[in-house]
Parts: C-alpha cells; sequence; structure tokens
C-alpha cells in the first residue's frame, strides 16, 4: 500500500516540513525579520497569523485520507514520467526553499524592500504603524502567496484537474486567506470599500446586541477613504474608541464560508432544495457568530482591559468561525448520513397518526357513552309513563 501512495505521502510530508520549519523558526524567535521575533509566536494568532496554516495542513491530511485509494492509483500514473515527478517536487519544496532563504540567504529583506516600493509611501502615510504593515503583514501576506501557488502547482501537476475537485477545500482556505491578507495588507484600515462596507450593518448589529445586554457605549460612523464604525465603549471609567474594520467584522469569513459550503454541495448528492436550505441556515449562523464575536470583544473590554480584549482578537475571536463552520459542516453530513431529516418526518408522522387514533378512539367512545345515557334516559321515562299508566288503573274509584 505504501509502495503505491509514495508520490501523495512524499506531497503530505514537503509541505508538513515546510510548516515544521516555520514553527520552529517562530517559536525560538529565530527569523531573519526582527518583527516577527518581537511580537510573539504567529502560531497563536488567527487573523494576521501563522495559525491557518495549521488548518490549511489539517485539512490536506482529511481530504487525503478520505480519496486515499484514488490517489494512490493516480499516484502510480504520474510516477511513469520522471519530468513530471521531478517538476512535481520542485513545486512542493517551494515552500521550504522560500522559508530557508527569507531566513538564512537575506530574501527576507529583499522581500521588504519590494514591500517599500509597492507600498511603502502609502503605509506612512495612511498610519503610524507602517512598520507593522512593511515588516509585518507584508511578509506574512506573501508567504501564504507561496504556500498557496505551491499547492495550487503541485496538485495541478500530480493528480490534473481532479486534484483540484479533490482538494477543492484545502484549496480554497489558503487561497482565499492569502487573499484575505494580500487585499488587507495592500489596502489597510478598513480602505478596500467593497468589504468593508459589509461591516456597518454588523458593527451596528453587535451595538443593538450590547445595548440589549445593558452596556454603555456610543456607535459613531462618518463616510470618508478610511471610513470605518467606531464603538466607544466605557472601560474601566474611560471611554475607549475601537474601529471595526472588515476583517474584524468577518466579512472574510462570510466569503469563506460561501466557498466552502458550495465546494461541499459540489461533492454531494444532497437536493438542490436541502442545498438552498443549508445555505440559507448557514450563512444566518455565519453572519451571527460575526456579531457574537464583536460583542464578545467589547464584553472583555469593558470587563477586563484593552490588553485581555486584544488577546482575545488576535488569537480566540477568529476560532468562533472555525468552531462554527466544522460543527455546522459536521451537522449536515450527520443529517444527511444518518437520514435524520426523514427519520424525525416519519416519527412526526407516526405520532400524528397515532394522535388522530386515539382521537377517533375517545369520540367514539363518547358517542358510545352519549347513546347509553340517552337510552338510559328514555327507558326511564318509558318506565315513568308505564307506572303513572298502572298506578290509574289500579286506583279504586
Amino acid at each position: 500500500m505504501l509502495k503505491k501512495s509514495w508520490l501523495h505521502v512524499s506531497l503530505l510530508v514537503c509541505f508538513i516540513v515546510a510548516v515544521a520549519l516555520l514553527m520552529i523558526l517562530d517559536y525560538f524567535n529565530i527569523e531573519s525579520i526582527a518583527l516577527f521575533n518581537e511580537r510573539g509566536f504567529y502560531f497563536d494568532y488567527t487573523f494576521k497569523g501563522r495559525l491557518f496554516l495549521l488548518f490549511f495542513l489539517w485539512l490536506f491530511v482529511l481530504e487525503s485520507s478520505l480519496n486515499w485509494a484514488k490517489l494512490s492509483e493516480k499516484g502510480l500514473e504520474t510516477s511513469r514520467n520522471h519530468f513530471k515527478i521531478l517538476a512535481i517536487f520542485i513545486c512542493a519544496i517551494i515552500p521550504i526553499l522560500y522559508i530557508f532563504s527569507v531566513n538564512f540567504l537575506g530574501l527576507g529583506q529583499t522581500v521588504i524592500k519590494i514591500g517599500e516600493v509597492l507600498r511603502g509611501e502609502y503605509w506612512r502615510t495612511i498610519s503610524i504603524y507602517w512598520r507593522l504593515i512593511l515588516e509585518g503583514d507584508w511578509p506574512l501576506s506573501l508567504e501564504y502567496v507561496v504556500f498557496t501557488i505551491s499547492f495550487l502547482a503541485t496538485i495541478l501537476l500530480a493528480y490534473g484537474k481532479d486534484g483540484l475537485k479533490t482538494f477543492s477545500i484545502t484549496l480554497s482556505l489558503i487561497a482565499g486567506m492569502s487573499a484575505f491578507y494580500m487585499i488587507d495588507t495592500i489596502f489597510p484600515y478598513g480602505v478596500f470599500k467593497p468589504l468593508q462596507m459589509l461591516a456597518l450593518p454588523t458593527a451596528a448589529c453587535a451595538a443593538a446586541l450590547l445595548d440589549i445586554i445593558g452596556y454603555r457605549f456610543n456607535l459613531v460612523f462618518s463616510p470618508g477613504p478610511a471610513s470605518a464604525p467606531i464603538i466607544y465603549a466605557y472601560s474601566q471609567g474611560v471611554q475607549t474608541p475601537v474601529s471595526i474594520a472588515w476583517p474584524c467584522a468577518g466579512v472574510h469569513s462570510l466569503f469563506l464560508y460561501t466557498l466552502i459550503i458550495l465546494l461541499l454541495f459540489n461533492k454531494s448528492n444532497i437536493s438542490s432544495f436541502r442545498k438552498i436550505i443549508y445555505f440559507i441556515i448557514g450563512a444566518i449562523g455565519t453572519y451571527s457568530v460575526n456579531v457574537l464575536r464583536i460583542v464578545s470583544y467589547f464584553i472583555i473590554l469593558v470587563n477586563e482591559g484593552i490588553d485581555a480584549a486584544q488577546v482575545f482578537h488576535n488569537i480566540y475571536g477568529e476560532l468562533y468561525f472555525v468552531v462554527w463552520i466544522f460543527l455546522y459542516i459536521l451537522l449536515i453530513i450527520c443529517i444527511q448520513k444518518f437520514r435524520l431529516v426523514e427519520k424525525t418526518i416519519h416519527r412526526i408522522h407516526v405520532l400524528r397518526c397515532f394522535l388522530e387514533t386515539r382521537k377517533s378512539k375517545i369520540s367514539s367512545h363518547s358517542k358510545s357513552k352519549l347513546n347509553e345515557t340517552e337510552n338510559s334516559k328514555s327507558k326511564f321515562k318509558n318506565d315513568q309513563v308505564i307506572c303513572s299508566q298502572k298506578s290509574r288503573e289500579f286506583k279504586p274509584s
């Protein structure tokens, strides 16, 4: 079995080694770009962090295990072409080569210089935290792009278009996060209007929920080039303004949900009606999770302070969506696999039949009792009439 699947095992190892190398450099703070060493362990962070690389690996392994036999057969066919095998492994080791070059061959400074040329002046103009964007967000976004290109090229060369279908969810996650990271890096702080315009309704819903549960705040929105809704919360006696850009509002999670759920539907034989119902319920759930994340942030801000709120924002907030999408997909699979809808409908039908039968029996019994009562009354009256007649007949004259 291992002989048949050696190609795919090797590809898995290549990407696992790349992420493991990155984890070692990150954990021991020995990366060449100083900002990564200053800001802690990036695999703890969700949005604008490396945690999604671990989810990428997990999905890659999961989809591999679900399609192992098919991948092994395809790998045997591919392995006969030695030039193709060489090209596949070159593509697969691109992340390892990139990480090694950035940290040990000086490529990291070249990456920063490219970012400086492309958007350096703009970042200095728009924010006092321009160094965080140039030396942190830009190299990180490029890192995700490298993983995406490498994975896409490797799967295409190894398995063709069938491979894209097999690993569609894995590819959608890494490519989606790469795109959103890069958009937020090139156009930071809510400047990208097509996504930022979706942040206001989410912030308004979160503000309404905060009002319902009794928290004091002010919601402000001023249209402009870099406009974003701002919620002023009262934390420890001080009014703290918090700007809500589209990543904070979870706009990217709505797009990721749409992409992942449509790919899941494409792989299944679920009826069109159920797909529509599942999609609508999931979209409402995803939006609600985004609102809940913002509300959770402000509850922590008011009760624990800004530092605790930032820890939640950087590490735990994005996990709301990850846990939700995982549980929702698992729920859909369980409903389909165990035919829960059909069983529920059948049990409702059985219960309805039982209730109708009981109702019919009770009704028949009631009618029978009523008839018996009427018959008894009629008989009693007849007896009274007969007694009355007899008493008149024997009455002495």
